[in-house]
């Protein structure tokens, strides 16, 4: 599981989302990404010690900032190979699918507008 760490302000994390969209095709399988707006969800934030967004976590491993291409890479590529080692099998499909319905969700709650 990867925890990817927002912020409604934040125009940084849009690019670190579409640089992780780009490998979800190169690596078509990865980990569940969550994505957890530190302006809603605080208290996450806190527990996980989150002070600057975008913010990656997996397990013992982060990434604060929008990563070099390799540095994401090398980033995918540790965290793919301990999930396969354990013997996990992740489904490509589930690549932010959880993110975006968490957005969706928030978008929702957060303002009297709906978007369509």
């Amino acid at each position: 599981m990867i925890l990817l760490f927002t912020s409604n302000h934040c125009a940084w994390c849009e690019v670190l989302k579409n640089m992780l969209l780009e490998k979800y095709e190169e690596f078509g399988q990865l980990d569940t990404i969550y994505e957890v707006n530190v302006d809603v969800h605080y208290h996450i934030a806190e527990a996980y010690g989150i002070l600057v967004v975008p913010t990656l976590v997996a397990g013992m491993q982060k990434i604060t900032g929008v990563p070099t291409e390799t540095d994401l890479r090398s980033f995918i590529l540790q965290i793919t190979s301990g999930a396969k080692a354990k013997g996990k099998k992740v489904p490509a499909s589930s690549f932010l699918r959880e993110a975006r319905k968490i957005q969706k969700t928030q978008v929702q709650e957060e303002s009297p507008l709906r978007s369509t």
